[in-house]
């Protein structure tokens, strides 16, 4: 990965701005290791924000002087739940106790802190949900991105539903959950600014907001994917053997005008930046079909128009995928 950031970093034509180890567990890696990345980039002075993904259990003492003494500022938490049975229905590693303990060391140090949980899982009850969002009440997290459970092909998840014969996820209990993750978030003072994610104080993902923006950016490892801000997507090669014998980094896709107008809307309408009429007329502007299913959004209470940007009301914001995806061009 070290040789791949090397050969690759010339793509990258604007200053580094955010650099995000995530993925996998790569609070794994040693303070050394973490470093020899962070050399390749010492030349980019511009860099804001210093995000790694951590485990409850990896927040220890030594491991948080390391982090910070390296200049990584930000920490995204995989918590997920405090509720015991549910941790080890999904095989954590941690405790609630793990993470009530732990968290208080943050106290000492200076990270801007996001943790991560997961709503809408079975058996799970609204006091959970309050729980989880109680958490903010430590002022040093300032950020948290609430994801409901979805069943993806080929893991664990989807094996017992099929082998059960009985859906494993409720979808009514799914909407009540992301409401009562809303509302308690609000009430704490965060600002829902993407579908799935909350700050307060302003305290945004920078590297995240990049992506839905449509930055460039350039992804390093098994299963990176970068983006050159234009036409260019690449891809790695996902299997770990192939990716060592380093035969090529990365499959090219050059997207058409089709591809970027239906990623301004999948991205933008996540955010409440939402979609600019400035960015919609440098692709010819609105059909008029478009323009009909824009009406109707806005007429269902979707969508709103303001200040000549389009934007998702909070009940849109549910549905942000499907509804994104009335704009797209075939």
């Amino acid at each position: 990965m070290l040789k791949e950031l090397q050969e690759r970093l010339p793509e990258l034509e604007e200053p580094v701005k955010t650099i995000y180890f995530g993925g996998g567990t790569p609070s794994l890696l040693s303070k050394n290791e973490l470093q020899n990345f962070l050399k390749i980039l010492s030349n980019h002075n511009s860099v804001e924000e210093i995000t790694l993904e951590v485990n409850p259990e990896d927040l220890t003492n030594e491991n948080l002087t390391h982090w910070e003494s390296l200049g990584i500022n930000r920490l995204s938490i995989g918590i997920q739940t405090l509720n015991e049975t549910l941790l080890q229905w999904m095989n954590r590693n941690h405790t609630a106790q793990d993470v009530l303990i732990n968290l208080k060391l943050l106290e000492n140090f200076s990270f801007n802190c996001s943790i991560d949980f997961i709503y809408g899982v079975p058996n799970q009850t609204l006091q959970d949900l309050e729980l989880m969002a109680a958490l903010t009440d430590n002022t040093f997290i300032n950020h948290v991105s609430a994801y409901a459970l979805t069943l993806e092909n080929k893991t664990l998840l989807a094996y017992t539903e099929k082998k059960s014969g009985a859906p494993l996820i409720n979808e009514n209990q799914q909407v009540d959950h992301y409401f009562e993750v809303q509302q308690r978030l609000i009430e704490r003072g965060f600002e829902q600014y993407e579908v799935s994610n909350y700050a307060r104080n302003k305290a945004y993902a920078l590297h995240n907001r990049n992506y839905w923006k449509g930055f460039p950016y350039l992804g390093i490892g098994p299963g990176a994917h970068s983006y050159d801000g234009k036409y260019i997507r690449r891809w790695n090669v996902a299997n770990n053997a192939q990716y060592i014998k380093q035969l090529d980094w990365f499959d090219t896709e050059e997207l058409s005008d089709e591809n970027r107008w239906n990623e301004l809307w999948l991205t933008g309408l996540r955010t409440l930046e939402g979609v600019s009429r400035d960015s919609i007329e440098r692709f010819g502007n609105l059909s008029t079909q478009e323009k009909r299913e824009i009406k109707l959004l806005i007429k269902n209470g979707d969508l709103t128009y303001q200040n000549n940007v389009y934007r998702l009301t909070k009940n849109g914001f549910l549905k942000a995928d499907r509804l994104s995806s009335l704009l797209f061009r075939v």
